[in-house]
């Protein structure tokens, strides 16, 4: 019996593990695209500025009005692109902000979830969206457990210490 329950932990384990780094290369693509996105976003506005400056400090220059025309085009045109494509991501990180991916587990194995959050979530936010695709699970007083310590669901991620790719277990305790 103990090797079956073994066995049966090893294959989790390697199931955890891999949907961790499944993960993991979603968010990791995730970033590097939203960097990209800050990146031609600053340089954007830095174009901005020393166009402005440019106008500015070289009034006696003469500029066709049709060069800043198609400047100005250009670059209302690549704020709208950079608009449209930071929309895609349901996410907006503020400063001290960082994305974690979490996985939500239950005891009786009907549940293995993992979602991606920000590290300043409430966790009660996180208990919403993991009924929202297990109702049935809502029907009971929860609790969650990490690293042993009971989750306080009006914490924040940091505040009750969970970390990227943290297992979250879920006790089932009827009401």
């Amino acid at each position: 019996m103990l090797q079956i329950d073994l066995n049966e932990a090893i294959r989790r384990y390697k199931i955890l593990n891999e949907e961790i780094r499944n993960s993991e290369d979603e968010l990791n693509i995730d970033i590097t695209n939203k960097k990209e996105l800050i990146d031609i976003n600053k340089l954007i506005i830095k174009e901005i500025k020393n166009f402005n400056d440019s106008i500015n400090i070289n009034e006696d220059k003469t500029i066709s009005f049709l060069d800043k025309d198609i400047t100005i085009k250009q670059l209302y045109k690549d704020i709208d692109e950079l608009r449209n494509k930071l929309s895609l991501y349901p996410f907006e990180l503020s400063k001290g902000e960082k994305l974690i991916s979490v996985i939500f587990s239950s005891l009786d194995e009907n549940i293995l979830y993992p979602i991606i959050c920000k590290n300043t979530e409430k966790f009660s936010e996180l208990e919403e969206k993991l009924y929202y695709d297990y109702p049935e699970y809502s029907k009971f007083d929860n609790y969650f457990m990490i690293n042993g310590n009971r989750v306080n669901k009006m914490k924040t991620l940091d505040e009750n210490k969970i970390k990227n790719k943290d297992v979250i277990i879920i006790i089932k305790n009827k009401i």
